[in-house]
């Protein structure tokens, strides 16, 4: 007991069930009957395997069974029948024993002849499979039926006695030392049941359970008393006293260190099943942030689309120079007009986001709604950047240096560290549909820095350069290693990749470094 409870927290769920499984077995025998019913209560409506569940059945039988409750012990044994027809592998090395309790149970409700019939299957199984740990038992149970046939039972209980022997289990062999001796007391051959006794005596010091030695020595005193010996029957009454007092001590401790163990064991329920109220809690976030993002992207779609709407009508334009100057005036009007609306609806969605983050009392809430702020921000200050005009619409460009300086500044005035860039940034112009991609991914890997990277002064290095018709970005910080590969499913690493392949490029990762090459066209 002491060791599965001083050991239970080193294990995993799994572990921790396999540990319990046998922990009510151990409560079982140590005859704290309550605590090990409760345990297995818990225990039956949970996650486990067919040969744990066919284990608690048969404690929970033998439970039902002491407590004279004849209907719930035969709902166990009809249980555990139905499991070995489910699972026949779990035969071989648990069929004995499960017969061995069937068994109990009729001749413990009256039913002695069934329960004979079935002792006797037991045995024949138990030799067919070779079960030497249970064929003890049943010659035990075998012993117990034959109460009108005195030599066959006491052959029987030297038959146990002696393959307990050979097992080496010194408690069930002083057990049988003790129903030998009252059986021969039973039929008032009181030398012979003395000399069981004295060995009863001699074998109790290498068993330590109280109870067991309490009835060793109790027998003792039955049998002086038998002989006359009225002094020593005394003598052992009262050794017979001092372990039954020091195992109802036993008893008492171990209840209160199993109320103990039972009010942590009930706390870690009540905490795990809040753990995953709050998983599921996060899930639902997610959810939220995807269709966010999902609705943003929708949102970025239109306005490109609505951007070669507009070229097009340009042209339409140019084959009429009459009506050129009225509809150019009436496009840029359009364009600006909606490049007003792109702000103002980016600024609502940054203000509603904010709020959101103001109202959330999870603060890992709050960082997720502080990531989408930061996402957002960086397609504001593209378009901040960026110079609607029908008048140079098809060459409108966004400088990439001033545009990856403004992310960053965005992120040292919101972080609460201290963060230093280094930036080497070519003269490089990029077009809208190039630099928003480009700006998320940048804020995705500043913002992975700033919760992954272990040091207190954070150095975030950024190179952007011009090789041939190709852009190629390689980001590092003086951090650990980026964390993205321990999710692949994670929001940043999805936007990541969904921006390299709107950009129509690759990317590579070693270490704490990324690469990034894709085509300026």
């Amino acid at each position: 007991m002491e060791i599965i409870d001083q050991n239970r927290e080193k294990y995993n769920d799994a572990e921790k069930t396999k540990l319990d499984v046998q922990k009510v077995k151990v409560l079982t025998e140590l005859g704290l009957y309550d605590e090990a019913f409760k345990l297995s209560q818990y225990l039956i409506n949970s996650k486990l395997t067919p040969e744990q569940q066919l284990k608690i059945l048969i404690e929970r039988e033998l439970i039902f069974e002491i407590n004279d409750d004849e209907r719930s012990s035969k709902e166990e044994i009809d249980k555990a029948e139905k499991l070995f027809i489910k699972h026949p592998e779990l035969k071989p090395k648990n069929y004995t024993h499960f017969l061995i309790r069937k068994s109990s149970y009729y001749r413990v409700n009256g039913h002695r002849k069934i329960a004979f019939e079935i002792a006797n299957e037991a045995k024949r199984y138990a030799l067919q499979v070779n079960d030497q740990a249970n064929l003890p038992d049943v010659e035990l149970i075998l012993g117990l039926g034959n109460r009108n046939d005195p030599k066959k039972r006491l052959q029987h209980f030297q038959r146990a006695l002696y393959l307990y022997k050979r097992l080496h289990h010194n408690e069930a062999i002083n057990s049988m030392y003790n129903n030998i001796a009252f059986f021969y007391i039973s039929n008032k051959d009181f030398k012979i049941a003395n000399i069981y006794a004295d060995s009863a005596i001699a074998n109790s010091s290498r068993s330590n359970v109280l109870n067991y030695k309490g009835d060793i020595f109790q027998r003792k005193s039955e049998i002086m008393e038998k002989l006359n010996k009225p002094d020593s029957a005394l003598h052992y009454y009262k050794i017979a006293s001092d372990f039954y007092r020091q195992f109802n001590n036993e008893q008492r401790n171990l209840k209160v260190r199993e109320l103990a163990i039972q009010y942590d064991f009930d706390k870690e329920r009540s905490e795990k099943e809040l753990l995953e109220k709050n998983i599921e809690g996060t899930r639902k976030l997610n959810v939220t942030l995807f269709i966010s993002v999902f609705v943003l992207a929708i949102f970025l779609w239109l306005i490109l689309k609505n951007k070669k709407r507009i070229e097009v009508q340009k042209q339409e334009i140019s084959d009429n120079n009459i009506a050129l100057k009225t509809n150019l005036e009436e496009k840029q009007f359009l364009v600006q007009e909606l490049n007003h609306r792109v702000k103002n609806n980016l600024a609502v969605i940054l203000s509603l986001i904010d709020f959101q983050k103001s109202q959330a009392e999870n603060f890992d809430y709050r960082n997720r709604f502080e990531d989408l702020h930061q996402r957002i921000k960086t397609i504001m200050i593209a378009h901040e950047l960026y110079s609607y005009s029908v008048n140079h619409n098809d060459n409108a460009l966004i400088d990439a240096k001033g545009y990856t300086d403004k992310i960053f500044e965005t992120h040292q005035n919101s972080s609460g560290r201290e963060i230093e860039y280094k930036t080497d940034v070519e003269n490089i112009f990029l077009k809208v549909d190039k630099a928003l991609p480009l700006g998320l991914i940048l804020n995705e890997l500043i913002t992975n820095s700033i919760k992954h990277a272990k040091n207190d002064s954070l150095i975030l290095s950024l190179k952007l350069n011009l090789i041939d018709d190709n852009i190629e970005l390689s980001y590092s910080d003086n951090g650990t290693v980026f964390e993205f590969e321990n999710n692949k499913d994670s929001l940043g690493i999805l936007i990541i990749e969904g921006m390299v392949k709107q950009l129509k490029g690759s990317y590579t990762r070693e270490n704490a470094n990324y690469k990034i090459v894709f085509h300026n066209d």
